[in-house]
C-alpha cells in the first residue's frame, strides 16, 4: 500500500485560517473579456492591475499590503474554508499550535461560507466542530454545534476562523469570556482560562468482560499504536464485541485512520482519494492479515461531530458491513488538504477528495448511522428552561458547591428546580448534573452506561 512520506496529508477539521477580506482590483486602462481569456492573459491582467494601485493610488501602499490582500481574496474566491494562505505570522501560529507550545481554549472550529440571501440555516458566525476533552472549553460544556456569538464583549459575526482562534489564542492563564449562541436564541457566557492543550488520542476500558470500549479521540502520529494495544488486549481477553467511539472526533491523518482501518481487513479498499491531478488518484487498500477476528462484532457510536478521519473508520466499516452505526449522522467533510510551503509563508489547498468503499463523498452531507439515537427534543417551554439554567450557570454553581454531590442531594436540588417552575425532564436535568461533574475531574469516566443513550442502544443489540 503506497504512502506518502514526503508530505502530511490532513483530513481533519482544523483551526481553519481562512481570512473573509476580498479585494476587488479594478484596472481602468485594461478590459477583461471574461472567460475567453488564458491563464496568461489573466495573469497579465493581475499584474497591470498590480502596478497601478502600487504607482497611482492616492496614499502609498507596501508592496506586501497588496500582496497579501490579493492572496486572501484569491484563497476566498475557492468558497472552500480548508484552503488558505498563511502568513509568516499565522505558519508560525500553526507551527506552535501543532507543537504544543501555545495557550488556548481547546476548540475545533469552522465556518461555512455564509450568504444571507440563502443563509439555509447557516448562521454568520464560527461554529464549534468539538471541544478537545479535558481543556478550559470541555470543561465548561461548550458543545459541538455551538456558535462564538462574542469574544471579550465583542460582536463575532462575520469574523473568520482565523480571526476567532487568534482572539481565542493567548498566554496560558489568561482568561478570555466567550458568549456561546446555542440553538437559535440561546445565549450565555463562559469565562475560559487559557492552557497549554495537549490533545489526547485514545481511551479504552470494557464494559463487562465479553465487550471492550475503544473511544478513538484523535487521528494523530500516535494513535495507530495506541488502538493497536487496545484490540491486542480486547483479543487476548477474547471479548465477543468491540464499541469503537468517534464521537467528537475532528479527524487528523488519512495515514493514521487507514493503518487504523488495516486492523478490521485483510483485503480491499480502505478509502480513495480522486483528483483532476492524476497524482493525486489513490486507492488506500488493506494488507494481508487482521488484527481483529471476523467473529468479533463490531459496533461504532457517531455524532455530528464526527468529522474527516473519524468518517473515514466509520465508512469504510460500514460500506464493507463490518459494523453497525449508531448516533447521529456525521458532520460532512470529505476533502484532503496538504501544506505546500511558499518561502515563509504557506499555501494549505485542498488536493483530492476522498471516498468510501462504495464511491461516496460525504463532504457536507456526512454519514448516516444504522440505528439512529436522536437526542431529546425539547418543547418551547423546556428550551426556556434550559435558557435559564446555561445563562445563570445554574448546575455550574450547584456542583461548585459540591464537586461529588450524594444522590439525594442531587434529588434535592432537582426538586428545588422544579419547584421553582424549571419542569425539565429529570433524566435531562440528571445528565447536565452528570456532565457538569465530569468536566471538573482529572480523570473523567471513559463512559457512563446509565446515562448515555447512544451506548445504552448498542448494549441492547449486543445482548439481542
Amino acid at each position: 500500500m503506497k504512502r506518502k512520506s514526503e508530505r502530511v496529508l490532513w483530513v481533519s477539521v482544523t483551526l481553519s485560517l481562512l481570512l473573509a477580506l476580498t479585494v476587488i482590483i479594478l484596472a481602468p486602462t485594461v478590459s477583461a473579456q471574461s472567460s475567453s481569456l488564458g491563464t496568461e492573459n489573466y495573469l497579465r491582467l493581475f499584474e497591470t492591475a498590480y502596478y497601478l494601485i502600487l504607482r497611482n493610488y492616492v496614499d502609498e501602499v507596501p508592496p506586501e499590503q497588496l500582496f497579501q490582500g490579493a492572496m486572501k481574496g484569491l484563497f476566498e474566491s475557492l468558497d472552500d474554508p480548508y484552503s488558505l494562505y498563511l502568513n509568516e505570522d499565522e505558519l508560525q501560529s500553526l507551527t506552535d499550535t501543532t507543537s504544543g507550545q501555545f495557550g488556548g481554549v481547546g476548540l475545533y472550529i469552522s465556518k461555512d461560507v455564509f450568504d444571507e440571501s440563502n443563509a439555509n440555516g447557516r448562521k454568520p458566525y464560527v461554529e464549534v466542530v468539538s471541544p478537545i476533552e479535558g481543556t478550559p472549553a470541555y470543561r465548561a460544556g461548550i458543545h459541538s454545534g455551538d456558535y462564538i456569538y462574542k469574544i471579550d464583549g465583542k460582536s463575532a459575526k462575520d469574523l473568520s476562523t482565523d480571526e476567532v482562534s487568534n482572539l481565542l489564542r493567548g498566554p496560558a492563564g489568561t482568561d478570555v469570556t466567550v458568549t456561546i449562541l446555542r440553538n437559535s436564541d440561546i445565549i450565555f457566557d463562559v469565562i475560559l482560562s487559557r492552557a497549554i492543550i495537549e490533545i489526547p488520542t485514545v481511551k479504552w476500558d470494557y464494559v463487562n468482560e465479553k465487550t471492550g470500549y475503544l473511544r478513538i479521540i484523535q487521528f494523530t502520529p500516535y494513535t495507530t499504536e495506541r488502538v493497536e494495544e487496545a484490540l491486542r488486549n480486547f483479543r487476548k481477553k477474547n471479548v465477543a464485541s468491540v464499541i469503537i467511539d468517534v464521537r467528537s472526533n475532528p479527524g487528523g491523518l488519512l495515514n493514521s485512520v487507514v493503518d487504523i482501518s488495516d486492523f478490521f481487513f485483510d483485503n480491499g479498499t480502505i478509502v480513495s482519494t480522486r483528483s483532476r491531478i492524476p497524482g493525486e488518484n489513490e486507492i488506500f487498500k488493506a494488507k494481508s492479515g487482521t488484527l481483529v477476528t471476523d467473529d468479533m462484532d463490531l459496533f461504532v457510536i457517531i455524532d455530528n461531530g464526527s468529522a474527516s478521519a473519524s468518517e473515514i473508520l466509520t465508512g469504510v466499516l460500514k460500506d464493507r458491513g463490518r459494523a453497525t452505526i449508531v448516533g447521529q449522522t456525521t458532520y460532512g467533510k470529505g476533502s484532503v488538504q496538504q501544506m505546500l510551503m511558499l518561502g515563509n509563508s504557506a499555501i494549505k489547498l485542498t488536493m483530492a477528495r476522498y471516498y468510501t468503499p462504495s464511491g461516496v463523498n460525504i463532504d457536507k452531507t456526512g454519514i448516516e448511522p444504522d440505528i439512529l439515537v436522536e437526542d431529546k427534543e425539547l418543547s418551547e417551554k423546556d428550551l426556556l428552561d434550559y435558557k435559564i439554567l446555561l445563562e445563570e450557570n445554574r448546575i455550574g454553581l450547584f456542583i461548585d458547591k459540591d464537586k461529588n454531590p450524594s444522590g439525594e442531594k442531587i434529588d434535592n436540588y432537582i426538586s428545588a428546580l422544579r419547584d421553582e417552575g424549571i419542569q425539565l425532564d429529570i433524566q435531562f436535568l440528571r445528565i447536565m448534573i452528570r456532565n457538569e461533574k465530569n468536566r471538573r475531574m482529572d480523570n473523567p469516566p471513559i463512559f457512563d452506561i446509565e446515562y448515555d443513550e447512544s451506548l445504552k442502544k448498542v448494549m441492547e443489540l449486543i445482548k439481542d
